[in-house]
């Protein structure tokens, strides 16, 4: 069976890749705080006995759980990092997605597409639509955001800034 799928320009690709930045910092965010959570429990566990088996092995440091100090606070800077950008991410999408209607199904769903990271059951089951209807608003909202000239401006800038990393 095939869907009635409709490939986005170019233009509604680089802008769903720019609203997506928000959840792909969250990600990163997500899984600093899951190392962090590692580490803490390595603080946690009991020391282990070094294994010596009677051979020198020369060149080999250890640090012990002065390492995984050190760790743990580059982790949490890592992670307050994270939070600064989400911050500004957040502000930057919300921005953009406030150029639609506040009542709009367009703006709620991309809100929960962008913004919530939605999976289209839940945003259908939430709006109370069928996956394909959701979809069609979510492709509507897209290509009236793109009708604004700041929004054309905000993606020429992260075309600009993909383009040189």
């Amino acid at each position: 069976m095939k869907k009635n799928y409709v490939r986005l320009l170019p233009e509604a690709e680089t802008l769903d890749r720019y609203l997506f930045s928000y959840n792909r910092c969250k990600n990163r965010k997500n899984r600093l705080e899951r190392r962090k959570l590692d580490i803490l429990n390595d603080f946690n566990s009991p020391l282990r006995a070094v294994n010596s088996d009677g051979m020198p092995h020369g060149g080999v440091s250890n640090v012990g759980c002065a390492a995984l100090t050190f760790e743990l606070d580059e982790i949490q800077t890592r992670i307050n990092e994270e939070i600064e950008e989400l911050k500004k991410i957040y502000i930057k999408i919300s921005e953009v997605i406030g150029f639609l209607n506040n009542s709009s199904t367009e703006r709620a769903i991309l809100e929960y597409r962008y913004i919530d990271n939605f999976k289209w059951n839940k945003i259908s089951e939430l709006e109370n639509i069928s996956r394909q209807t959701a979809y069609r608003y979510w492709h509507d909202g897209l290509y009236k955001l793109l009708g604004y000239a700041k929004v054309q401006q905000l993606l020429r800038d992260f075309q600009e800034k993909e383009q040189t990393m």
